[in-house]
């Protein structure tokens, strides 16, 4: 029982329920993440660091870079998306993340976007 009350402590922020949001969409670097977020990139990594010791997000290592993406199978990867599915979609927060999100991808497949190596 504790553990997920654990889980849900880590889930229960703004920032770290809008990265949950992005990276249901996508892979997303610290870089990207930090850019959409308009945080600081120190900042996005705890944030990304106690998401996926929380087993919320996964780390793709097989680019040049690190990105991140919301953690699929697994016994209790039903409660991440229960949670990415309780987000406010009419949220302004929400809409503004998704709209720089949709300018990120379009960066990156012009090849100018951000690319930070862990």
């Amino acid at each position: 029982m504790m553990t997920l009350v654990s889980r849900l402590r880590t889930a229960a922020h703004l920032d770290r329920l809008r990265i949950l949001g992005l990276c249901a969409h996508a892979d997303l670097t610290v870089c990207e993440l930090a850019e959409i977020l308009d945080l600081s990139r120190k900042h996005v990594v705890r944030h990304v660091r106690l998401l996926a010791r929380a087993d919320f997000l996964c780390c793709n290592e097989q680019h040049p870079w690190f990105s991140y993406h919301l953690k699929a199978g697994g016994k209790d990867s039903g409660l991440v998306q229960f949670l990415v599915d309780l987000l406010p979609h009419g949220d302004g927060h929400h809409k503004r993340d998704l709209q720089r999100l949709e300018a990120i991808q379009d960066a990156r497949s012009k090849g100018t976007a951000c690319l930070i190596v862990k």
